[in-house]
């Protein structure tokens, strides 16, 4: 097997530069393991957990994997601040945050030598996350799943220039699925990559079989934006976000769209596998994904791939 060694690599002695993206329900602990015991990193969804539950997930996953992995954080939710001790306390090598600003949270991980990367949608974001003492960041492009910026910036262009406007080591997320996908982006400057969709429709992910079905059967334009006008979310195109579109264009007012337009119906097809009248959040990168592997089946093909495609680059470049 390949291996491709990179700043993030060095740093947290993973194996390889992929990431888990920490998603609610499906980046539970045996998931988080997975990711981290075929050398990525797995990093744990917390918003479903108060901060004890929390604590039990991280113990959990030490009885499942020896090697490191991290958990994310929503900086403005109200149990931000203890879960942000209770991963200091347990001594979580790796944070991210997002759905906030760090500047609380950072310099709590600093202290405590925990690196800690935000999750920004912009340059402007990212400017304000370094300044607020993170030690790296994860730029995500508007072609991922779940919630983004109004902005839609893609993971093309955004990379870049969070990579050149803040000298911190940037891990891509959005719209990588293949070993292309983090060749691209370790060309464009990330130390790593970061993976939602595409680790939901494995083996271990331990979500409905239907709802990895229908991830099989997308194609690239079959998501769609729902909840621009509160809080924009990329879903699968169906019956329930086919209602939320409907209700969005009735009415501007923020509290009404917030109670119709959200992870309310998740678990319907998440859980009980109603991916029509449940909501199916899913990335661009479905269109990619045509089979369902193990997780380290998956992680070893990225990465053989990205080696190849890296090599088989550089024999095109003369002089």
């Amino acid at each position: 097997m390949a291996k491709i060694s990179t700043p993030l690599t060095e740093l947290l002695g993973i194996e390889h530069p992929v990431c888990l993206g920490p998603m609610g329900m499906i980046s539970v602990p045996s998931m988080v393991a997975a990711v981290s015991n075929v050398g990525g990193l797995g990093i744990m969804g917390t918003a479903n957990y108060d901060p004890e539950g929390l604590r039990k997930a991280i113990q959990e996953t030490r009885t499942l994997t020896e090697r490191p992995f991290g958990v994310s954080i929503m900086a403005s939710f109200p149990t931000a601040g203890d879960h942000a001790k209770v991963a200091i306390e347990e001594r979580v090598p790796f944070v991210t945050t997002s759905a906030g600003s760090p500047k609380v949270l950072a310099p709590l991980f600093r202290d405590a030598g925990i690196e800690c990367y935000h999750v920004v949608p912009t340059v402007a974001l990212a400017m304000k996350a370094k300044n607020a003492g993170v030690t790296g960041l994860v730029a995500e492009g508007a072609e991922g799943a779940s919630f983004k910026s109004r902005d839609e910036v893609s993971t093309l262009v955004l990379v870049p220039q969070v990579v050149d406007a803040t000298g911190l080591p940037v891990i891509a997320a959005g719209g990588i699925g293949d070993g292309r996908g983090l060749a691209s982006a370790l060309c464009l400057g990330a130390v790593g990559i970061q993976m939602g969709t595409r680790f939901i429709a494995t083996q271990e992910s331990p979500i409905h079989d239907n709802y990895k079905q229908r991830l099989v059967e997308l194609k690239e334009t079959d998501t769609r934006m729902v909840g621009r006008k509160a809080g924009p979310l990329r879903v699968a195109i169906n019956a329930c976000s086919d209602d939320m579109a409907e209700f969005e264009a009735s009415t501007d007012d923020p509290q009404e769209l917030r109670k119709k337009i959200g992870y309310h119906k998740f678990p319907a097809a998440a859980l009980q596998g109603d991916v029509e009248n449940g909501l199916v959040v899913a990335g661009q990168i479905a269109g990619m994904v045509k089979d369902l592997p193990s997780v380290a089946d998956l992680v070893r093909g990225i990465v053989d791939q990205a080696a190849a495609t890296l090599k088989e680059k550089d024999a095109l470049v003369a002089g």
